[in-house]
Order: C-alpha cells, then sequence, then structure tokens
C-alpha cells in the first residue's frame, strides 16, 4: 500500500491523459533545460550489501557546472546499427558529452563474463559526435571496466553521469536478461555504483541504421528523463525522504532495462512500467561436420573422438502475464524495467531493503511518466507494479 500511494502521488504530479492516434507518431522534442542544482546525503543511494558509500560520487553535473557525460557501450560491436544511430540521435540533440567504449565486434550473450589471463586491446574508431570511441578486444563489461578503471577515455579523469547499453538487435526481455551481453554492461556499471541504461530492439532483422530510428529518438527522450532534463520535469523524492532530485541519482546501482517494441510508429502504445518476466527460448544444439577453422580454435584438431555442436533457437518458454517486459513489448509497449543487483529475495532477506526497491521502482516510474509525457505517449503500469 505504502509503494501504490506513492506511485500514484507521482504519476497525479504530471500525469496526462493519453495521446491520440495522430499525436503518437511526433516523437521527440528537442528542448533541453538545466536541472534543479540539488544533491543527496552521502552514503543513501546504496543496499550495504551491494557496494560500501565511499565508492560512489553523488554530486550532480549542474554543480560541476558542465555537461552531462554519457558513456555508451553495447554487445553487437562498436560498428553496429544500433549503437551507431543512438549516438547520432544523442548527438543531435546536442544535450551531453559522449564517450563510445564498445566491442571491437559481435559479442552477443556474453552476459557479465570478463577478460582474465591475457592482454586486452584497444583501437580508436571514428565515430562522430563523439569525444571519444575505442574498440576493445574483450567483452562489453571488459569495455566499461576499462572505460570506468583505466587511463583509456580522458586519461582516466572522465566521471561518467549515466552509463547506456544499445541498443541491441534483439529484445532482452525475460530470461534473457541474465544471458545478455548489453545487459550485462550495464549491470557491470551499476555495479560501480553508477546509473545505467539497457536498450534492446526487439526486432532481430533489424540490421540498417534507419532501422533503429525511432527507437534511438525515443531512448534519447529515456536518457533525458533519466537525467531530468525534459522541459518542465520536476524533481523527484530523494531516497528516505531526502531532498528532490532526478531519477539518475536514485538509480545509481541499478538499471533500467527497456525493450522496444518491433511494430514502431502508428503501433507504439507508449511506455509502460513492466517487471521482468520468465520467457526464454530453449537450445536445439545440432551435431556438425565442418572442417577446421577460426570457429573451432578452442577444439583440438588432433583430439580423438571430438564431436561438434552448434546452438540453435529451439523451443520458446512464452510468458504473458500482464505487466511483464515480454507482454508489453508484444502489446506495443516500451517496456521500462528496473533491475537490482541482489539476487536474493528482496524484501525478506536484509535490512532496509524494502525502502530501497520502492525508491528505486519510484525513480523508474518517474522516467517512464516523463517520457511518456514529452513524446504524448500513453503511460502504463505505474498502479500496478
Amino acid at each position: 500500500h505504502r509503494l501504490q500511494s506513492k506511485l500514484a502521488e507521482l504519476l497525479v504530479c504530471c500525469f496526462r491523459p493519453p495521446a491520440t492516434a495522430s499525436s503518437q507518431e511526433a516523437v521527440v522534442k528537442e528542448e533541453p533545460r538545466e536541472p534543479a542544482a540539488q544533491t543527496i546525503a552521502k552514503g543513501t543511494l546504496l543496499d550495504k550489501h551491494a557496494i560500501t558509500p565511499d565508492q560512489i560520487k553523488v554530486d550532480m553535473a549542474p554543480q560541476l557546472n558542465r555537461r552531462p557525460r554519457l558513456l555508451i557501450t553495447n554487445d553487437d560491436g562498436i560498428n553496429a546499427p544500433g549503437l551507431r544511430r543512438l549516438v547520432e540521435e544523442i548527438t543531435k540533440a546536442d544535450f551531453a558529452d559522449v564517450w563510445v567504449c564498445a566491442p571491437s565486434g559481435e559479442r552477443s550473450a556474453q552476459s557479465h563474463a570478463i577478460t582474465l589471463g591475457r592482454y586486452m586491446s584497444c583501437a580508436p574508431s571514428e565515430l562522430a559526435g563523439t569525444m571519444e570511441a575505442y574498440a576493445v578486444d574483450g567483452t562489453p563489461a571488459d569495455s566499461v571496466m576499462l572505460a570506468l578503471h583505466s587511463p583509456l577515455l580522458a586519461g582516466g579523469s572522465a566521471e561518467f553521469d549515466l552509463v547506456v547499453s544499445g541498443i541491441n538487435r534483439g529484445d532482452n526481455c525475460g530470461l534473457h536478461v541474465i544471458y545478455s551481453g548489453t545487459v550485462g554492461a550495464a549491470r557491470e556499471a551499476a555495479c560501480k555504483g553508477l546509473p545505467s541504461i539497457a536498450l534492446s530492439l526487439d526486432n532481430h532483422m533489424a540490421r540498417k541504421a534507419d532501422d533503429y530510428t525511432l527507437s534511438a529518438q525515443l531512448s534519447v527522450t529515456v536518457i533525458k528523463a533519466t537525467l531530468g532534463l525534459l522541459p518542465g520535469q520536476p524533481a523527484i523524492p530523494g531516497p528516505n525522504g531526502g531532498d528532490a532530485t532526478t531519477a539518475a541519482q536514485v538509480l545509481r546501482g541499478a538499471v533500467l532495462n527497456v525493450n522496444f517494441p518491433i511494430g514502431q510508429g502508428q503501433m507504439m502504445q507508449g511506455f509502460h512500467l513492466t517487471h521482468q518476466s520468465l520467457g526464454c527460448v530453449f537450445p536445439a544444439f545440432k551435431e556438425v561436420q565442418e572442417a577446421s577453422g577460426p570457429h573451432l580454435a578452442e577444439i583440438d584438431e588432433h583430439t580423438p573422438n571430438s564431436r561438434v555442436f552448434r546452438n540453435y533457437a529451439g523451443l520458446v518458454q512464452e510468458d504473458d502475464t500482464e505487466g511483464g517486459d515480454g507482454w508489453a513489448v508484444r502489446h506495443g509497449w516500451v517496456s521500462v524495467t528496473p533491475l537490482g543487483l541482489r539476487q536474493d529475495l528482496p524484501g525478506r532477506i536484509g535490512p532496509g531493503l524494502d525502502k530501497r526497491v520502492e525508491d528505486i521502482v519510484a525513480a523508474a516510474s518517474s522516467v517512464v511518466r516523463a517520457a511518456a509525457h514529452d513524446t504524448g505517449l500513453s503511460v502504463g503500469g505505474l498502479a500496478k507494479l
């Protein structure tokens, strides 16, 4: 009841009726504003079991008299059209300074894997609109680790306000968040006390930059809403009744997992605050007979009786529970799911965790509401989660 009443209060503040069908295609207004220069008390943001208070920075960018700093990464590789179009739209909006640190090639389904026991090379990449861009010979989580804890970017002096991973080719709903390199990269940032967003498009056939235009424009709106930069966007209550702040400050140590539906444009419903569903794809391994090559590099060709298998997509375990991320995307909603770092049972184990979860959900609600308001789309899920 306490959570629902708080979300209802937030919703009443600036909810407006759903947009008409004719206005649903009017996507992003580019009118950045300066957010309120406010801070929160150090050590009130993160659960004790996740990270210690002295490991995070809580000053907001406006107090530093600078533009927000974004770190962009992905798991499809630095040349992937989803990342390129996202950077292009952020540059066009001109509200933040952008750095890119992403894998040099396809690294999908790498989850939160990191590289140990070998060197990693980092090559500069030409990417218009960025302060710096590097391609990393490693995993998505490696890329974020290097960006945050090495002299690779800005000589190690860049203090990022938000980490954004994507836009991924294909959804990351349900149990896919466990395997996803896109979510893994965002989770790595959260592990280090930063707010992060994972962005995915439910379209495995999206291989051109134009396929990502609308989702990239909506991503800009979500990023701005998280940073408190949308026109007229109010501040939100700080954790534990603290001073008003932005969603980004409350979401330090958490991930917003955002999935865009394949049917964009006329079929777009709006933004829906969702829970993680249990949908997943089961494997269908097939034994193959192939000549030796780079794709078999880890198999010793002299090993007798070795057998080779390839993992193909098999049966799909659907979870169409209303309010879940998979349900929302299938019904034309942009799903926004707050993900935490702890994997025990929240609310049952650990003192004070209920309030932390409540603050995260309230911050995610404010992002959903503000993004829907700014784009003229409908809003859903706030009173149900």
